[in-house]
Order: C-alpha cells, then structure tokens, then sequence
C-alpha cells in the first residue's frame, strides 16, 4: 500500500511540474518575443514589463481542465490597453 501511494504522488507531484514548466515556459518564451518586437522602442518595454504579468495571468486559460492554452489576442489587447499605446496587434491568418 504504501509504495502505490508513493508511486501515485510521484505521479501527481511529476504532472503538476509539467503543468508549471509549461505555464512558466510559456510566459518566458512569449514576454521575451513581445519585447523583441518592441526593438528599441524604451517605452515599449518598460510597458511590457510593467503590464505583462498581470496580463498574461488574465489570458492563460489553464487549471483542471487538460489542454491550457494562452489567448495572445487578449494578452495583446491587455498590455496595449494598460499601456494606453497600440504596440502589438495581432494578425489573424487564413488557412
């Protein structure tokens, strides 16, 4: 009994860690992208960086539910209106 309750906390424990590795790789990978795009626009990133967090948080849908995901145009939308500036936009292509 107690190495099937060990095995299945390994479990646990090893998925939540997935979970947060992919939500902080996510927010890394993504703020780092929008902050290439600002170029060397100073106000731009000091923007992304005073905004994004709270940003991001609002837009990545994640939880109980298996598949997580991040809604960009919200995220987008998010930090051009904290910033009170339409720095990004975001292009919806057609397949």
């Amino acid at each position: 009994m107690g190495r099937r309750l060990a095995g299945v906390l390994l479990g646990v424990v090893a998925i939540l860690g997935m979970r947060f590795y992919s939500r902080t790789s996510t927010h890394d990978d993504v703020k780092a992208r929008l902050l290439q795009l600002c170029g060397s626009d100073a106000e731009c990133w000091v923007d992304v960086r005073r905004h994004y967090d709270a940003c991001f948080e609002s837009s990545y849908k994640g939880g109980r539910r298996p598949s997580t995901s991040l809604d960009v145009d919200a995220l987008v939308k998010c930090v051009n209106t904290r910033s009170g500036v339409p720095y990004f936009a975001v292009n919806q292509g057609t397949n």
